[in-house]
């Protein structure tokens, strides 16, 4: 009996012991949440599969004593640092062992990411316009990242890939000092987006990129080819504006490509080079000075064509052949005159002629039983002359509005 008595009152005392820190710990907890929430302003939210923390304190220039706080309440997945004015670096994330996303957009002080080399399990980093980032050495040995937004960090020079094994989404817009990137070490990447990064002159790998779909280097003017870009097997969406390639045949070869933007390229005078190009669904071509042909234009592009402020181009001969065209969009040609061929469109639904001072007879348009609005302002076309026009659509709408 006496035994039986020790090992209830030994049970009895184990579970007061257990009680009693159980307890503790859920007033530590609520202590940490109100510092938290009264020392750095910062918001919580706390679900079944998530925990976010989201603090733009000024008082934050690192995450050492922010790390110890967050310690006494859980493992949060996601910690939002957008706008903290004083953040310089990530040093005490590690402290942070669950971290799948670290967000720290906007931040102007942010030069460094120190402190997250070596994390285990973050998946998504985002500086987005941290307009002073420079340093992205600690970027490594990180197997579990997916994305990065570098997108306006304006000084960043350099970018190492090499230990991100697992990256497929990289966004560095408008890091204009950027002047090469070796994409040869992520073969998993599905997106890469170099829009306005000028200083950009070479992209190294690109045929290894065999998952990438989508491909945005427009405005990085200092690039000159595009080596290795019918490698890309799997390339979606293409965005090359306003940048001037030596050649653009490889592209002319991508099997799957169904989105295309060009703009900008001096030798261009006709869609010849893309006429190879079965699966594309929309063509936007823009401010090419020599452009002068839709000869080549693919059979198959259907929802958007687009040939704007294209100084040469005099007749839309050869659009006939993309019969299912909806929309179309010549805005700016100002030397076009010959709109016969749009007679042959018969699922066009938007027509845009504006600024096309040349283009004084629409006739073409009379049988297109799905036009619904066709754009003239500032083409050749009067509005009295329209007053009685005889359309296969009666609820047609000419606008004469001119819009930039």
């Amino acid at each position: 009996m006496r035994s039986i008595a020790r090992i209830l009152l030994f049970a009895f005392a184990v579970a007061a012991i257990v009680g009693m820190m159980a307890l503790w710990k859920k007033r530590d907890r609520e202590a940490a949440l109100a510092e938290l929430e009264t020392r750095y302003n910062a918001y919580v939210s706390i679900t079944e599969d998530e925990f976010q923390i989201g603090c733009e304190s000024s008082e934050l220039t690192d995450l050492v004593q922010l790390g110890q706080l967050v310690s006494r309440i859980g493992e949060p997945t996601l910690l939002d640092l957008t706008s903290a004015p004083n953040l310089e670096s990530f040093v005490g994330v590690e402290q942070f062992q669950k971290l799948e996303a670290l967000v720290a957009i906007d931040c102007p002080k942010l030069t460094s990411a120190e402190g997250v080399a070596g994390h285990p399990t973050l998946a998504d980093l985002a500086l987005t316009d941290s307009v002073v980032f420079a340093d992205a050495s600690a970027i490594r040995d990180l197997p579990m990242l997916e994305t990065v937004d570098f997108s306006g960090c304006l000084p960043l020079e350099a970018l190492d890939l090499a230990t991100l094994p697992s990256l497929k989404n990289a966004y560095f817009s408008r890091c204009r000092k950027l002047a090469s990137l070796d994409v040869s070490v992520v073969p998993e990447l599905r997106q890469l987006y170099l829009d306005g990064c000028g200083s950009l002159e070479t992209i190294t790998g690109l045929s290894t990129l065999a998952q990438l779909t989508d491909l945005d280097v427009s405005n990085a003017t200092a690039l000159q080819n595009l080596d290795g870009v019918s490698g890309l097997k799997a390339l979606i969406v293409l965005d090359i504006r306003n940048v001037d390639l030596e050649s653009v045949d490889e592209i002319g070869t991508l099997p799957t490509l169904r989105i295309l933007r060009l703009g900008g390229q001096s030798n261009l005078t006709s869609l010849a080079p893309f006429a190879g190009l079965a699966k594309l669904r929309e063509i936007h071509l823009e401010a090419c000075p020599e452009f002068s042909s839709l000869e080549g234009l693919p059979a198959s592009v259907s929802q958007y064509a687009g040939f704007t402020h294209c100084p040469k181009l005099t007749s839309l001969a050869g659009i006939e052949v993309a019969s299912g065209l909806e929309q179309l969009d010549v805005k700016g040609c100002t030397a076009l005159s010959d709109v016969t061929s749009l007679s042959q469109l018969s699922q066009l639904v938007q027509l845009n002629l504006v600024k096309c001072r040349q283009v004084t007879d629409i006739s073409a348009l009379a049988e297109l039983e799905k036009l619904v609005i066709v754009m003239l302002g500032g083409s050749g076309v009067v509005p009295a002359s329209v007053k009685n026009f005889e359309s296969a659509n009666d609820e047609i709408i000419f606008d004469f509005a001119v819009s930039e």
